[in-house]
């Protein structure tokens, strides 16, 4: 009981000359951001995205084909194709498999981003482009657009008459 007659004694006092304090309630929030950093919306997705988030992407790569010529002459008709994205780049790549990324977006007169960040060094992702608002793409990875493609194409090439498909 005396620790609240206290407390009140403070706070009318403060009110008193005319100086502002905060309740535990409102200062609950503030203690938070000092303690663990400002909060993120989806972290776990950010991270994975290389900062961004999923409905922002128009195309991705992971480490498996990073530096694969053909997937190289997709990323080239990506970036021609959205001149306003911009593209983030891995950090932890080997810098030949960088170093075609970046002559690429200066080829292509885009914008890049290196994120270096210790979070990213075992991410599969090593290569996003983004857009700054949402885009709502899919597929998401160039992989898969390439590999679509080709199978388009080659099931025109294989496209047998309906008489050989019925007695094969």
């Amino acid at each position: 009981m005396k620790l609240s007659l206290e407390a009140d004694y403070v706070k009318i006092n403060l009110i008193i000359k005319g100086e502002t304090f905060m309740d535990k309630q409102e200062m609950d929030p503030h203690v938070k951001t000092g303690l663990y950093g400002t909060p993120e919306i989806n972290p776990d997705e950010q991270h994975h995205y290389l900062g961004n988030f999923r409905e922002r992407i128009y195309v991705l790569q992971t480490r498996e084909t990073a530096g694969e010529d053909r997937y190289m002459k997709a990323w080239e008709q990506q970036l021609h194709a959205h001149p306003d994205a911009v593209l983030y780049l891995n950090g932890h790549l080997n810098k030949n498999v960088l170093d075609q990324y970046i002559e690429l977006a200066a080829k292509q007169q885009a914008k890049f981003t290196l994120k270096s960040d210790a979070i990213y060094d075992q991410s599969d992702v090593v290569a996003v482009l983004a857009a700054h608002s949402a885009v709502h793409q899919e597929p998401v990875s160039i992989e898969d657009t390439i590999d679509s493609s080709e199978t388009s194409s080659g099931q025109k090439d294989e496209k047998k008459p309906w008489y050989k498909r019925l007695f094969s």
